[in-house]
C-alpha cells in the first residue's frame, strides 16, 4: 500500500518548503491573476450556493492566481489554501514542485465571519466552530458551497481543453478537506488528489463517484501537528484503502501544522506518476507494436515492444508509453480490449495520445525486472546509478542521489544500486545510457564533482542559480503559511505527540 517514513536530514529539516527551485529551467515561472482560463469565461465571479446558516446568497470569489506551465501544458493542479490564507500566497508552489508541464490554479476562499474567531472576518472555505474533528466539519452547507465552486473550476479547465483525467486537486488544512471532498464528488475522472495536514470530509463525501472509484490519493501529515491530529489522516488512509482507492500516506517526523520541503518532493513524485508528460502522434497502420496491461494505472495499457522499423517507432513511440486517448476517445482506464478495439476500428492511421511515465528515482536498480532495465537503458536520456552500499552511504550517497535528481532532466533514469567493486573512495556512480559504455566513476562526493560528472559524461550545463540553491538552501522571506487556526494562537501551548506507533500509514 505504499507506506513509508520520511527521514529528514539535518539541512532539509530546517529548509523551507518553498526553496528556490532546484531543477534546471524552473526559474522565472510565469504567474498571473486572471479571470479566465485559456480564453474560457471564468466561473468564479459569483456562485449561487447555500450560506452556512442555510440562506441562499451570492458569493463573490476573487480571481484565482494562475501559474501557467513552463512547457506545453498538459495537466492542471488546483490547490486550496488553509483558513485565513489567500491563493496568491501559494503561487510559488509551482516553482517548488517544479513539474514544468503542469499549470497551477490557486483560488482564494471568500471572506466571512469565523465562529471560532468570535466573528472575525477572514478567508475560509467554510465556517469552523471548534477544534474537535466534528466541529471542524460541522458546516456542511458551507463545505458544499466551496465544493461546488471547486468543481466549477474543474469544468472550466475541461472546457478550456485540459483532459479531465489530467486534473489534480489538492490543499492544505481546511483546503485539503475541501479538495478531497470535491474529488470524491466529481463526476469527471480526475488525475488524483493531494491532502496535507487535514481531515476526512465525513458526512459530505463519504464514497467516491463512479468516475473516481480508482482515484489516486496522497495524504501527508506531520507527527507534531497540534491542530489536525495525525491519527485523523491514518484513519482517512485506512478508510480510502478499504474503498479500493490507490492511496499513499506519509508521516513527517518533527513537522507540525505546516508545509515542509519533504512534502514538496512527494507532491512532485505524485504528479510525475499520475499526470506524466504527454505527446500526441499519428501512427500509420499497422502499428508494428505489441501492447500489455500496465501495472499502473488500473486498467491502463502500455506499449510492450516494437518491431524494428515499425510505423510506431517512426512516429516516436517508445516501449513503456501508456495510451491515454485514441482518435480523441478517452481510454486511460478502458482496459486492453477497449484500447485494441479502438485501434482496430480506426482507418489507415490512428491519432494516439500517450503518457510517458518518468522513471521512479527512488528505486533500487537491482529490484527492477530485466525488461524494465532494458526499457530504461533504451528510452532514458541517461542512466545514472548511485552505489548505496554501507560504505558509500556513509560517504554521502543519499546526498549524491538528491543532487543528481535535482540537476538532471526528468527523462534521466536515476536510481540506487548495489556494490560497484570499490567503496573505499565513494560514493561511486555508474553512468550508462544510449550509446554509452557502462562504467564506474569513483569519488563523486560533492556538488562540484557531480556537476563535473554531468558535464563530462552527458554534456549537461547546469544552471548556476540551481547549483547555488542546492549549496545554500534559504527560506523565502516573503512566504509563510497562514492558517488562522495556528496564527491566532489557538492551542499554541499544546504539544501533540502521535499515539500511532508506526512510522508510515
Amino acid at each position: 500500500a505504499g507506506l513509508r517514513i520520511i527521514c529528514l536530514v539535518a539541512c532539509s529539516s530546517i529548509a523551507h518548503a518553498f526553496l528556490a527551485p532546484a531543477v534546471p529551467g524552473m526559474l522565472g515561472a510565469r504567474t498571473r491573476t486572471t479571470n479566465s482560463v485559456r480564453g474560457v469565461a471564468a466561473p468564479w465571479r459569483t456562485l449561487r450556493a447555500a450560506a452556512p446558516r442555510g440562506l441562499r446568497m451570492e458569493i463573490d470569489y476573487a480571481s484565482p492566481t494562475v501559474t501557467e506551465a513552463l512547457e506545453d501544458g498538459s495537466a492542471t493542479m488546483i490547490w486550496l489554501h488553509g483558513m485565513g490564507d489567500q491563493g496568491k500566497e501559494w503561487q510559488r508552489l509551482s516553482q517548488s514542485v517544479a513539474v514544468p508541464w503542469v499549470k497551477f490554479i490557486c483560488p482564494t476562499a471568500p471572506r466571512a465571519p469565523s465562529t471560532i474567531n468570535k466573528g472575525f472576518e477572514l478567508n475560509q472555505w467554510y465556517d469552523v466552530e471548534g477544534l474537535d474533528v466534528k466541529e471542524l466539519r460541522a458546516d456542511t452547507a458551507g463545505m458544499q458551497q466551496s465544493i461546488d465552486y471547486i468543481l466549477s473550476l474543474v469544468d472550466a479547465e475541461v472546457a478550456s481543453g485540459t483532459p479531465e483525467e489530467r486534473i489534480v486537486l489538492g490543499g492544505f488544512s481546511q483546503g485539503g478537506c475541501i479538495a478531497l471532498a470535491a474529488a470524491l464528488q466529481c463526476k469527471k475522472q480526475l488525475g488524483g488528489c493531494v491532502v496535507v495536514s487535514s481531515w476526512f470530509p465525513r458526512g459530505v463525501a463519504d464514497t467516491p463517484s463512479e468516475a473516481n472509484a480508482q482515484l489516486p490519493v496522497l495524504i501527508c501529515h506531520g507527527d507534531r501537528d497540534p491542530i489536525a491530529k495525525v491519527e485523523w489522516s491514518v484513519k482517512s488512509f485506512e478508510y480510502l484503502q478499504q474503498l479500493g482507492l490507490p492511496t499513499l500516506g506519509n508521516i513527517y517526523p518533527e513537522i507540525g501544522h505546516e508545509f515542509s520541503s519533504s512534502e514538496v518532493l512527494d507532491i512532485r513524485e505524485f504528479l510525475q506518476k499520475n499526470v506524466p508528460p504527454t505527446f500526441t502522434t499519428t501512427v500509420q497502420k499497422p502499428l508494428g507494436a505489441t501492447m500489455e496491461e500496465a501495472s499502473f494505472p488500473f486498467n491502463g495499457v502500455q506499449v510492450q515492444g516494437m518491431k524494428e522499423g515499425s510505423n510506431a517507432a517512426a512516429a516516436g513511440v517508445q516501449v513503456g508509453d501508456q495510451i491515454l486517448r485514441v482518435n480523441g476517445k478517452k481510454l486511460k482506464t478502458a482496459g486492453f480490449d477497449g484500447v485494441m478495439a479502438a485501434i482496430v476500428a480506426a482507418d489507415a492511421s490512428v491519432e494516439v495520445q500517450f503518457a510517458r511515465p518518468i522513471p521512479d528515482r527512488a528505486v533500487d536498480w537491482g529490484i527492477l525486472s530485466e525488461a524494465e532495465q532494458a526499457r530504461r537503458a533504451q528510452n532514458s536520456a541517461g542512466v545514472i546509478k548511485v552505489c548505496s552500499d554501507g560504505p558509500c552511504n556513509r560517504q554521502g550517497a543519499k546526498n549524491v542521489i538528491r543532487w543528481v535528481t535535482d540537476l538532471t532532466p526528468p527523462e534521466f533514469s536515476v536510481s540506487r544500486c548495489g556494490c560497484t567493486g570499490n567503496c573505499g573512495n565513494g560514493p561511486n556512480v555508474v553512468v550508462a545510457g544510449k550509446g554509452k559504455q557502462e562504467r564506474v566513476l569513483y569519488g563523486v562526493n560533492s556538488v562540484g564533482t557531480t556537476v563535473k560528472m554531468l558535464r563530462e559524461e552527458y554534456e549537461i550545463e547546469t544552471d548556476p542559480d540551481v547549483v547555488n540553491a542546492i549549496l545554500n538552501p534559504r527560506k523565502n522571506a516573503e512566504f509563510a503559511i497562514s492558517d488562522e487556526l495556528v496564527r491566532r494562537g489557538i492551542l499554541a501551548s499544546m504539544t501533540v505527540r502521535s499515539s500511532f506507533e508506526g512510522n508510515r500509514f
